[in-house]
């Protein structure tokens, strides 16, 4: 499986988008993270980043 088969663009509104992955979910506002979460931890902080199913979704998606 590719990474682009293992990330769902979830919603793409006109200044945010929301993707997913089978471990976290990523709200976009122009390009930039603002808040998440993840299957281990529930929702995150706003802009906490740290968080390694988050970290990983990032990557997947060229954030990182």
């Amino acid at each position: 499986m590719s990474i682009q088969e293992e990330v769902r663009e979830f919603f793409r509104g006109l200044y945010y988008e929301i993707v997913e992955d089978e471990k976290a979910q990523v709200i976009l506002l122009d390009g930039e993270p603002i808040a998440s979460a993840c299957i281990e931890h529930g929702s995150h902080d706003v802009f906490d980043l740290s968080c390694p199913h988050v970290r990983d979704l990032l990557k997947k998606i060229g954030y990182f």
